[in-house]
């Protein structure tokens, strides 16, 4: 039998490959941090090198057919090396993710063995299987010390329990399980001190954080992230309109540094749908939910996710989500025509959609939102001149300009002397080139 590595001996590469969610990024981060830990060199996806991460999806079939197919490009690319499977897609298809070619395959309560698990693989072993109980998981105690990008992604929480009809998750993430406070906020202190100016709070269920732990919700966490020094501004993941009642709403006006934009799991805009869905909340509340937020912080904007051609959508059942949005005025809207996944009610569901419908409508309601978003962007460059800036972190330097998003997540760019990456910057703003602003840096 080989001995067991504890680093490698050699100079070896690896890299990691992302698909899916927030989520999913933040922890391949922290993948490649405990590779690196251990004396791999991380080069990028497609290099040719000794293990492959991927990090999966299965939130639908095409997510599915996708980590299939990265999984036999990372075998291209490096037919000497292996492949690693993590994420979602390997939770739910241990044997799918073997047979594909993977080496091993590690579900999403294991992600902090993947480093031993690669020095094992680097010692010659193969089909190693290290999918546990998603359901009796514990929180797994990954974490990043230096994030890839300027907008920090910080996970807070993992697992859902909403139980909807159309959704695979659960089975893939488990029941909500939520990080410490003390460790979340350790995580903040130690990236703020590296420079680290803006946090993204993300989760599955980013909402329902604390809900196992007895300590504090959500907006009671944001109110000590606002503490730190460093910090000056934080955002979240995902929210459903559930959370956003007087008590949530309140304790938002409390926080200094949290920027006034929303994004919303509405779903759908008729009641009719969301009942079908098994979702907790009606058109009218969740109507109800963004006027509450506004009439506290009235520059807020608001963005979306929205399911069109569900099981039994009626053109009536269309039109009540296609006026709801007119009414919501979402900034951005992120329209998802229904696919079909195995193992989740919707797909027995009667009344199935056909595709060209769903296409359909999906594009009529995408022409709703780019008139509604042209509105409002127009009316924000018309305000935000000279005399009132925006402000933009700067995340991206290329060819003499920068950018970055506003405080309403608003993409802007702009010219800057040089790379300023990872500052917040007064801007001027002039104009837009669709939904992309144009301005003039103030300072």
């Amino acid at each position: 039998m080989s001995r067991q590595l504890t680093k490698v001996e050699k100079r070896m590469k690896a890299s990691v490959f992302t698909l899916g969610c927030r989520v999913n990024q933040y922890e391949s981060d922290a993948v490649a941090e405990m590779l690196a830990g251990v004396g791999f060199e991380i080069v990028p996806f497609g290099e040719e090198c000794d293990i492959t991460v991927i990090n999966t999806c299965t939130v639908t079939a095409e997510s599915d057919r996708k980590s299939r197919q990265h999984i036999r490009r990372a075998m291209s690319f490096s037919p000497g090396g292996a492949v690693i499977v993590t994420g979602c897609y390997a939770q739910i298809a241990a044997e799918g993710a073997l047979s594909a070619g993977a080496a091993a395959v590690v579900g999403n309560g294991e992600k902090s063995k993947i480093a031993d698990i690669a020095l094992s693989l680097v010692n010659g072993e193969r089909n190693i299987k290290c999918v546990g109980d998603i359901m009796k998981a514990p929180y797994d105690k990954v974490s990043v010390s230096k994030p890839t990008r300027a907008r920090a992604y910080i996970k807070i929480e993992d697992g859902c329990e909403n139980r909807c009809a159309y959704c695979i998750i659960p089975k893939a993430r488990g029941g909500v399980r939520s990080r410490p406070v003390s460790n979340v906020l350790e995580e903040i202190s130690a990236i703020a001190k590296k420079g680290y100016s803006e946090v993204i709070l993300t989760g599955i269920e980013t909402a329902s954080y604390g809900r196992d732990l007895n300590e504090i919700g959500l907006s009671e966490l944001l109110l000590e992230v606002d503490r730190i020094d460093g910090i000056e501004r934080i955002t979240m993941g995902s929210l459903e309109p559930t959370v956003m009642n007087e008590a949530f709403v309140e304790n938002l006006t409390r926080v200094k540094g949290l920027l006034p934009h929303f994004h919303l799991s509405i779903q759908s805009g008729c009641t009719r749908t969301l009942n079908r869905m098994r979702r907790k909340y009606t058109a009218e509340k969740a109507l109800s939910a963004i006027e509450r937020v506004r009439a506290r912080i009235p520059d807020a904007t608001f963005s979306a996710d929205v399911i069109v051609g569900f099981p039994g959508e009626t053109d009536e059942d269309f039109s009540e989500t296609v006026e709801f949005c007119k009414k919501a005025r979402f900034l951005h809207l992120h329209i998802f025509p229904y696919s079909k996944r195995e193992g989740t009610e919707a797909a027995e569901m009667p009344g199935q959609i056909p595709e060209p419908v769903k296409k359909e409508r999906a594009a009529a309601l995408a022409r709703v939102g780019e008139k509604i978003q042209s509105e409002i962007l127009d009316r924000y460059v018309e305000l935000h001149g000279e005399a009132d800036p925006v402000f933009v972190l700067c995340e991206m330097h290329r060819n003499g300009i920068t950018n970055g998003h506003t405080e309403h997540f608003i993409e802007c760019d702009f010219e800057t002397d040089g790379d300023r990456t990872g500052e917040t910057v007064a801007v001027a703003l002039t104009g837009r080139k669709g939904n992309v602003l144009t301005g003039r840096a103030l300072n």
